[in-house]
């Protein structure tokens, strides 16, 4: 009996990932309390975690390692949410950042690993190049906000960054990141500073790349292995005739 048979929520376990990162960013910007939208983050950071050590077991150091990234994300939001004084926010903010990138950033990784690493193409592996799509614009959205934090006139946005709640200004640069990685480019938002046109050149050229290589490639996996079993199918006929 195949394995996936006997544990069919493999099968799914990257369609689920995708449906709560869906569901994340059309709710996150309607959360009203601080509390709930670094709840919500923190409960998207676990489910990725643990979908991505379930997909590498043989991450031993490297779960560990992640993991206590993950604790210290949980104590910077949980230091955010009871506040603290203006002149530690950027401080707060800029440490909540250089802990969640990092995050993402393996999970990233270990999700590639896993896609690329299956013998055969499955539906579960389509839904983690989704993933991997995703996770690359909350990566460069955490980097831009990073940049808005030590320099508030970095970007153009809808509001003065100063009228915006960190949970506002997080969705805006999602949806900034989520409209450069595609090569959208509406227009409504726009970089200021030097760093900030860099860093939404490099978004860019990742987003193509992503599709142009390695979606390519995994397409092609995918292409191979139906060659393979038409092959076999017609090789077990010509047997069976013969």
């Amino acid at each position: 009996m195949d394995l996936a048979s006997k544990q069919p929520f493999r099968q799914w376990r990257f369609l689920q990932l995708t449906i709560v990162m869906v569901a994340w960013m059309l709710l996150s910007p309607v959360l009203e309390a601080r509390w709930s939208g670094h709840l919500a983050m923190q409960v998207l950071l676990l489910n990725l975690m643990l979908v991505t050590l379930w997909a590498n077991p043989r991450w031993r150091i490297g779960r560990l390692v992640v993991a206590a990234l993950w604790l210290l994300s949980v104590v910077a939001s949980m230091v955010s949410v009871f506040g603290i004084t203006q002149r530690w926010v950027q401080i707060d903010r800029t440490v909540d950042i250089a802990l969640v990138v990092p995050v993402s950033i393996a999970c990233a990784v270990g999700v590639l690993a896993f896609a690329f690493r299956s013998r055969r193409p499955t539906l579960d592996g389509v839904f983690a190049m989704v993933v991997v799509y995703f996770l690359i614009a909350m990566i460069f959205a955490e980097l831009y906000y990073l940049a808005l934090v030590w320099n508030p006139d970095a970007l153009h946005l809808l509001k003065p960054t100063a009228e915006l709640s960190p949970r506002e200004l997080r969705s805006q640069l999602l949806y900034y990141s989520l409209v450069t990685l595609s090569t959208v480019g509406y227009g409504d938002i726009l970089p200021t500073s030097p760093t900030m046109r860099m860093l939404a050149g490099i978004e860019a050229v990742t987003g193509q790349f992503f599709v142009a290589v390695a979606v390519a490639l995994f397409v092609g996996m995918w292409a191979a292995h139906a060659t393979m079993g038409a092959r076999e199918k017609w090789s077990s006929k010509d047997d069976s005739k013969d």
